[in-house]
């Protein structure tokens, strides 16, 4: 272009693959003239390589005043005292700093050098470290290769200072790509892959009957029902800041369910370590008075001493995660697993894998809890309970099954067998004459705010023609307030079909 100022370089040819003559092509390659071909596209300046040979012809054409630039200049190469040096880039060398620069002549305008030192200073050591591999593998495909012995030393160097630049680079964004992969963003934890990693690390047959795994499990439903999700998002980091701050360099925590915080801890013994968790457990409670929050916590611990033949950390999660639920049920700090609590573990398991043919053989049988008119004396309704009648186990109460299916997602199928034999009850009662009895039947809060849920009814009562005003659906005043839209549309549509809709647990503050 017209407009553009010419640039004079001289340039040395045996400096590969920093700078080097190439003779197939009768031009200079390498990192150098690819810098400097970057910044003439991003200026007004054509650099020009004067008179490519293979004799280094820099200190002639310099004296000479016949170019702007003398390129190549390496480590601690003797400059010409006339002349302003240009740094390019360092690398380190055997525990040394080696520098890399060009110099500028005194044809070499103010502006030149101005703007030429702005442009390598937005040029990172990544970029130089892309531009060593470029040049090494543009010559290797050419068929280039240096004789030269300097030659030779500083692409051992350069090379050896890339690999190792990109090794660094990657290692940085592995490191980079693990933390974001073993990351909860909630909390700020790690998550349960980082746990499972450190497990393998750290636990081996010589230490692993010295841990123990803690599981803190806080009651989330509980939460939804007495405040918003952003408060219990809020208490959540709260409990990841306090198990921060009560954990050591032996232990290795992590945030592994939504409602879970598992912990590898050394210990002595499950007994040695109830004193720290009722401290922990003390601090986590506390919050709602100390922040003057309008609710209470739930939470409690499942400890599972680490035995010689455990492998699967999934397994003992789900022992620890069993054990901080019966603990929650049983209002106490902590409870240890044991014997007891495996055979419990495998009966709750055969209960699982029995469910559907205990429908089909109606093992789960209606019972009815009366009400009773107090100034009467006469019976004038019931509430419909289930037990089971385990053919193994005997007769069931609820409070054995149901969080059994509760967990699994299968309480639907409870709620509608409990429903559907509550509509035979009535049936036979009308048929008998008795048409004033009416019979109330509970639903889980999934079943309820499920969106078919009312239409699932209707499949089912519109088999019978008692009437419909002697059902009750009860409602847990403690219901969720998730799902809340669907939950009051089910309702509204009952209501229009003909069923009736009871509170219960009603005063216990959560209307």
């Amino acid at each position: 272009m017209d407009d553009n100022i010419l640039v004079y370089v001289a340039g040395n040819p045996s400096a590969y693959p920093l700078e080097y003559y190439d003779p197939s092509s009768g031009t200079y390659q390498g990192v150098i003239p690819r810098l400097l071909a970057q910044f003439s596209a991003q200026s007004p300046y054509e650099l020009v390589y004067y008179s490519p040979g293979e004799a280094d012809q820099r200190e002639q054409l310099g004296k000479n005043l016949q170019v702007d630039l003398l390129s190549g200049y390496i480590g601690d190469e003797e400059l010409p005292s006339e002349y302003e040096s240009i740094p390019l880039f360092q690398v380190t060398l055997q525990g040394k700093e080696v520098s890399y620069c060009l110099c500028a002549t005194q044809v070499a305008s103010d502006q030149l050098k101005t703007d030429l030192q702005g442009f390598l200073s937005t040029v990172s050591q990544q970029a130089i470290t892309g531009l060593v591999v470029e040049s090494t593998s543009s010559a290797a495909s050419s068929g280039f290769f240096p004789l030269a012995t300097a030659g030779l030393a500083l692409t051992a160097v350069l090379l050896t200072t890339a690999l190792l630049l990109v090794i660094r680079h990657f290692r940085k964004r592995l490191r980079r790509l693990q933390q974001e992969l073993e990351g909860d963003e909630a909390t700020g934890l790690r998550n349960f892959d980082y746990l499972l990693r450190y497990y393998k690390q750290i636990i081996n047959d010589q230490n692993r009957i010295l841990y123990s795994l803690l599981y803190f499990y806080v009651d989330t439903d509980h939460l939804h029902r007495l405040t918003s999700g952003l408060e219990t998002s809020e208490f959540l980091r709260y409990c990841a800041l306090v198990l921060q701050e009560h954990t050591t360099d032996t232990d290795i925590l992590a945030k592994v369910t939504d409602n879970g915080f598992a912990l590898l801890k050394l210990s002595g013994s499950p007994e040695q370590l109830k004193p720290w968790i009722t401290g922990v457990l003390h601090k986590l409670r506390s919050y709602p008075q100390t922040y003057s929050k309008p609710f209470d916590v739930r939470i409690a611990v499942g400890i599972y001493p680490l035995k010689m033949g455990d492998r699967d950390l999934n397994e003992m999660l789900f022992n620890a995660s069993q054990e901080a639920q019966t603990a929650l049920r049983g209002q106490t700090d902590c409870s240890v697993f044991s014997d007891e609590s495996l055979k419990r573990i495998q009966m709750e398991q055969n209960l699982r894998a029995t469910v559907d043919k205990a429908m089909e053989s109606r093992e789960f049988q209606l019972y009815i809890q009366f009400y009773v008119d107090a100034r009467t004396h006469q019976v004038v309704g019931g509430e419909a309970l289930s037990r089971w009648l385990h053919p193994e186990h005997g007769l069931l109460s609820p409070n054995v099954f149901v969080p059994v299916l509760e967990r699994e997602g299968l309480i639907y199928k409870l709620d509608f067998h409990c429903l559907r034999s509550s509509c035979q009850f009535l049936q036979e009662l009308f048929d008998r004459g008795i048409q004033n009895f009416f019979l109330s039947c509970n639903f889980s809060r999934e079943t309820f705010s499920a969106a078919d849920f009312a239409e699932q009814c209707r499949k089912i009562i519109d088999d019978y023609c008692f009437p419909r005003e002697l059902l009750i659906f009860e409602l847990t005043e403690s219901v969720s307030c998730q799902n809340l839209s669907s939950i009051r549309s089910n309702m509204t549509a009952l209501k229009k079909y003909g069923v009736r809709i009871a509170l219960d647990d009603f005063g216990e503050g959560f209307t």
